[in-house]
């Protein structure tokens, strides 16, 4: 997905928010503002993939306020969160594949400092309206779950934590139903909510799963440029990928072409409604098949 005009805001107004939760002093605060807008300077171009000059801009963020996990307690309020929200439920979800998919991405609004979208305030109550009321906008599932029954392996890209914790639930269905092995695809190093191995393990997820890959360096999304060996071999390996989030969907659709995909996330931003078809606030359960060769 290409880099818009409405994604320099958003951008930068996500370095703000990461200067907040770092709390550093001003000047520290204006150094890392100014080491943004210049690499976004250098990156900026139409055509460009938006994934791309957000990696490079959050690197040098990182690197500036210190390159520690800057999210951290936001880590943890979202799991305090969802493990409420779960318990809340009462086995609502247990065994009932549509609901467990439904409720995955719907915990994809566990995303913060994202312009116009509110991760926070009135979470629990939001979260299980619309587990129990809302709907996909598009419901690829039973067409997801034919390729997951006649797959070796597949790779599960995890997103945010907290909603982890419903993709926990999600595996144990997938798990219940397929014989196949599940890769669990986290990120190499800390940024923004996402989920790590550290974040992994705290939850006991790598303990569901038959291996867990990390993708590399410090990236937005699935960026080759950063990618490890391991996960380029893994992605390539797979009989199908499981991509939450947006940031994935985002990186992912740039070589698509390449791997049958199931993407699975809430529409949260104006160029993503654009580019899926959808409004802002959709829940989206999408196959991707990779283009055979001739």
């Amino acid at each position: 997905m290409k880099f818009e005009l409405d994604c320099v805001p958003c951008l930068l107004n996500r370095v703000r928010y990461e200067i907040e939760l770092s709390d550093v002093d001003d000047k520290a605060g204006f150094r890392a503002m100014s080491n943004a807008i210049d690499i976004l300077e250098d990156e900026f171009g139409i055509e460009k993939p938006g994934h791309l000059i957000s990696s490079e801009v959050h690197r040098t963020v990182y690197d500036s306020l210190g390159g520690g996990d800057i999210y951290r307690d936001k880590k943890d309020l979202s799991n305090d969160i969802a493990e409420k929200v779960i318990c809340g439920l009462d086995g609502v979800l247990e065994g009932d594949l549509d609901k467990l998919v439904l409720a995955s991405i719907v915990a994809n609004s566990f995303d913060f400092g994202v312009m116009g979208h509110e991760a926070e305030f009135g979470v629990e109550e939001r979260f299980k309206k619309e587990i129990n009321e809302g709907e996909l906008a598009v419901d690829d599932i039973d067409e997801i779950m034919e390729m997951v029954d006649s797959s070796d392996k597949i790779a599960y890209l995890l997103d945010n934590c907290g909603e982890a914790l419903f993709d926990s639930l999600l595996i144990d269905e997938l798990n219940d139903r397929s014989n196949c092995d599940i890769v669990l695809v986290v990120r190499g190093a800390p940024i923004f909510n996402d989920m790590t191995l550290d974040d992994v393990k705290e939850i006991g997820l790598d303990k569901k799963v038959s291996e867990v890959v990390e993708l590399g360096e410090r990236a937005v999304g699935i960026n080759f440029r950063y990618l490890s060996e391991e996960a380029i071999d893994t992605l390539r390996d797979v009989d199908l990928i499981i991509s939450k989030g947006m940031a994935n969907y985002e990186s992912l659709t740039e070589v698509e072409d390449n791997y049958d995909i199931a993407y699975l996330f809430k529409v949260k931003c104006e160029p993503v409604s654009r580019s899926i078809g959808y409004p802002v606030g959709s829940n989206i359960a999408k196959l991707s098949h990779k283009k055979q060769e001739k």
